[in-house]
């Protein structure tokens, strides 16, 4: 009768652990939200780069607002979330520990490239980062969506590093596209 009770606890503890997994933790939103910011910044330089009007080369110092832009709708949807859930996922900590570190390493990178005069490798370098961060944190949970398009974000990295800046710009604003925006719409398809 108790060897019953433990094999009845094992099951039950198996179900609760699998219905967890099948609640959604909401990281699409952070997907396509950042995916989007982050098209939006190199597309808009790229255009700045190869289009010889002045008056958008002249708006190429601005398109930074669309961070704090990003950051202001990450924290209301953050806060909303909080409203809602009583504990968070596993899932959630992977995603917020790994891009927010994906984000002090970028930013770092950046401001040591703006002083050290090696913009050309900052573009690479946040492909290959952005990828990297796509295809661990869909290890981790389970994506295997994610991890093929981490590793199509890795690759635009290492073919950025023979292109002129321009095209650097280009093939980043397709890096967010493929490793955020793609994933990002799947996941919420499928309530992940």
């Amino acid at each position: 009768m108790e060897n019953l009770d433990v094999k009845q606890s094992i099951k039950t503890i198996e179900q609760a652990v699998q219905e967890a997994r099948r609640v959604p933790h909401g990281a699409y939103y952070y997907f396509i939200l950042w995916g989007i910011i982050l098209f939006l910044y190199y597309i808009l330089n790229y255009f700045a780069l190869t289009n010889s009007d002045p008056a958008l080369s002249g708006l190429q110092g601005w398109f930074w607002v669309v961070f704090p832009i990003g950051g202001f709708l990450s924290s209301r949807r953050s806060k909303q979330d909080d409203l809602k859930e009583t504990a968070k996922s596993i899932a959630d900590k992977v995603y917020l520990f790994a891009f927010s570190g994906f984000a002090f390493a970028y930013i770092t990178i950046y401001l040591a490239a703006e002083f050290g005069s090696f913009n050309y490798i900052v573009i690479p370098i946040f492909c290959s980062l952005l990828g990297l961060t796509v295809f661990v944190t869909g290890g981790i949970v389970n994506e295997r969506f994610s991890i093929i398009m981490g590793i199509v974000g890795m690759l635009f990295g290492a073919y950025c590093l023979k292109l002129e800046v321009s095209q650097q710009c280009f093939l980043a604003s397709l890096a967010c596209l493929f490793t955020c925006i793609v994933p990002g719409v799947k996941m919420k398809i499928q309530r992940v």
